[in-house]
């Protein structure tokens, strides 16, 4: 499908899909070879962007402009092809957006209701709505398996546990996204900032509803909405009030003071991550004294390892007879009481949240059989690994 002929037939019909402006580029030549619709060269992407697709390692590219508008990019190696598709804009294009939009084609005045009537008629696509239809065609052109999530910008959020247990999967769409809004509020409250990483990427993310009148407003609100949303699972999660609402404050006043989109989607990532990281501070058993709040952290760290006392009083420099004792005098019970309260509550997320046999959850959390969490498991709950699993599937 690399020849020119069938590129041009696959947008075609790419466009009967989307209703995406999309175009078959020459690289070599800076030429455009073809247009999906048929339309005039005044509504051809600027070269100024153009330019700044065509790099870097990765088949797909995008970029967004100052005023939060996308366009992206596919190349194909032979013949040294690009696929360019956009511009697309979360909501319809506002009077201001169309005026950059002038100026950046360079519209003649006489032809600048033409134009304004074109772009009108794009459908609106949120920038991770963007990403998914780009790995498709990516799939379908390069045969490359990529994940959308990994093209969005970083987040800077610590990574997870090597194994990557929690696939969560949802299937609601625009404007129908409850479920997957309601999984992370329950990972805020559980304070498992871990997990949220672990949400599967899908449409359910990416049609958040049109909340504001241009592409950065639309961001700013689904920024507010979200932090209030957060703010609200945290506080039920245990966070107290004062925490729960400067970290609020700070989320809104940054996103209010920010003009570019990339950076709004960076903020928008660590949302729920933040709040989700703060409840699982405060659900840490209290105590001001660091060497138990260090060694809280090293159980919680390495749940899905052999750990023992013993390991956990040399990763705080005491031998494991004394620090025993001070770890129960200090919170009221003992170091194996808590590795296996953090072992029985990692085993509920993994229950609930993916479809591995109660056989592998137990080999991750290192019991020694599958009898032995089976029998942990109920004198913690009163229920099997399996009933709570169906339990909370009915929930």
């Amino acid at each position: 499908m690399k020849d020119t002929y069938s590129l041009k037939n696959f947008l075609k019909m790419l466009y009967m899909d989307s209703n995406i402006p999309s175009y078959l580029y020459s690289i070599p030549n800076q030429k455009f070879l073809h247009a999906e619709p048929v339309q005039t060269e005044l509504t051809y992407p600027p070269a100024k962007y153009t330019c700044r697709l065509n790099g870097g390692d990765s088949h797909i590219s995008y970029l967004s402009t100052e005023y939060g508008i996308y366009f992206g990019g596919v190349t194909i190696d032979s013949p040294n092809i690009m696929l360019i598709f956009g511009p697309v804009n979360i909501t319809p294009y506002s009077d201001s957006e169309l005026h950059q939009m002038n100026m950046d084609y360079m519209v003649p005045r006489e032809s600048r209701q033409e134009f304004s009537d074109f772009f009108q008629r794009v459908p609106q696509y949120s920038l991770a709505g963007f990403l998914i239809k780009l790995t498709f065609i990516n799939y379908c052109i390069n045969g490359e398996v990529l994940d959308p999530q990994k093209l969005l910008p970083k987040t800077h959020i610590e990574g997870t546990s090597s194994e990557k247990w929690y696939e969560i999967k949802h299937n609601s769409l625009h404007n129908n996204s409850h479920e997957i809004e309601t999984v992370i509020l329950d990972i805020i409250r559980s304070g498992k900032p871990e997990h949220i990483t672990q949400v599967e990427f899908n449409e359910s993310l990416a049609n958040p509803g049109v909340i504001g009148p241009t592409a950065l407003r639309q961001i700013k609100n689904n920024i507010i909405v979200s932090t209030t949303l957060a703010t609200r699972a945290a506080i039920e999660g245990g966070l107290d009030t004062d925490t729960a609402y400067q970290l609020s404050d700070t989320f809104i006043q940054t996103a209010e003071s920010l003009s570019n989109p990339d950076a709004l989607n960076e903020l928008m990532g660590r949302v729920a991550y933040t709040f989700a990281e703060k409840v699982k501070e405060a659900r840490m058993p209290v105590s001001t004294d660091d060497i138990i709040q260090n060694a809280i952290r090293f159980i919680q760290q390495n749940i899905c390892e052999h750990i023992t006392v013993k390991d956990v009083a040399e990763h705080v420099g005491f031998s494991r007879s004394y620090f025993s004792s001070y770890f129960k005098k200090s919170l009221g019970f003992s170091v194996n009481a808590f590795i296996m309260r953090c072992k029985m509550e990692e085993a509920k997320q993994l229950l609930k949240y993916t479809d591995k046999s109660v056989s592998i959850i137990s080999s991750y959390l290192c019991f020694s059989s599958q009898s032995h969490f089976q029998t942990a498991f109920k004198k913690a709950y009163g229920i099997t690994p399996l009933q709570y699993r169906k339990d909370s599937a009915q929930q």
